[in-house]
């Protein structure tokens, strides 16, 4: 595939140019990978990933063989799909991609409707991620603007999130968490919707959260750091007793963004996980 830069750009690394013109280049990851390759050429010469387009410079990506994902079987639901994008509820304990086997996106493969859009990527790509323990919705992009677009809709806090989860304690009406992480700003806005009484627990809460950024592990973190362990979270517990065996008890339960190419208002959710509610109903009759 051939590309001509056009002349009167603002000056750019080539390895940050090629992502957004090549739909084969998914990622500056995959970028790099290409270029270490000998993939892609720049006025005729293999390229290093160091230079600097100035406009006029032609850009030569050779052709690769679609790579073949292998099916993974697990059960997922496809809660949206279009030509552009997918949103799936994936269930706890499958990763959203990385290099492994069970991942979100080799579990898709096979079950999703091909794009025929111009840009359409090889393979659905997810846009964001879950915890491997975590439970709900997720985006997966099937062309590469709608991958561009729904990525600086994210970085721009332009798609809102909502998640429920058990807690220990019993946290207030509502209110929000503000405690920085990693040294970036972070923000949890929470509701408390449900209290019940545990022998075993003192109390259990069912919490809505709309978390406003998005750090690594940050309702997990902003919820010990408050006092409200969610259940069955052996990594933060500390020496605290919760539930072990049967999971993580966080799920993404909603979305609300407009469509990365027609802009029309997309809102989808899904039930609280049947297990949260039986959890609440088992603790609440044993006390």
């Amino acid at each position: 595939m051939k590309h001509r830069v056009p002349r009167g750009i603002d000056r750019q690394r080539l390895v940050d140019y090629c992502g957004p013109v090549f739909r084969a280049l998914t990622t500056k990851s995959a970028t790099k990978k290409a270029i270490k390759r000998g993939d892609v050429l720049l006025d005729g010469q293999r390229a290093t990933g160091a230079e600097w387009l100035y406009g006029g410079e032609v850009i030569i990506l050779k052709a690769q063989k679609p790579v073949k994902s292998k099916a993974y079987d697990a059960e997922m639901d496809i809660i949206y799909e279009d030509d552009y994008l997918m949103i799936v509820n994936k269930p706890a304990g499958l990763a959203t991609n990385g290099n492994r086997h069970s991942t979100v996106e080799h579990a898709i493969t096979g079950k999703y409707k091909p794009s025929s859009v111009s840009d359409a990527l090889v393979r659905p790509m997810a846009v964001h991620r879950l915890d491997v323990a975590t439970r709900g919705l997720l985006i997966l992009a099937k062309a590469k603007s709608a991958q561009v677009k729904l990525g600086r809709m994210l970085q721009n806090q332009q798609v809102q999130k909502t998640y429920h989860a058990i807690v220990h304690g019993q946290p207030d009406q509502q209110g929000s968490i503000d405690h920085a992480l990693e040294g970036k700003a972070a923000h949890t806005d929470f509701k408390c919707i449900r209290t019940v009484s545990s022998r075993i627990f003192g109390q259990l809460s069912l919490v809505r959260l709309l978390p406003k950024t998005g750090r690594t592990h940050q309702l997990r973190k902003h919820l010990v750091l408050e006092s409200h362990l969610i259940l069955g979270d052996k990594a933060y517990a500390d020496g605290q007793r919760t539930l072990l065996g049967k999971g993580l008890f966080l799920a993404a339960t909603g979305l609300s963004f407009r469509h990365p190419v027609s802009g029309a208002p997309l809102d989808v959710s899904i039930d609280i996980p049947q297990k949260f509610v039986r959890v609440l109903d088992r603790e609440e009759q044993r006390y």
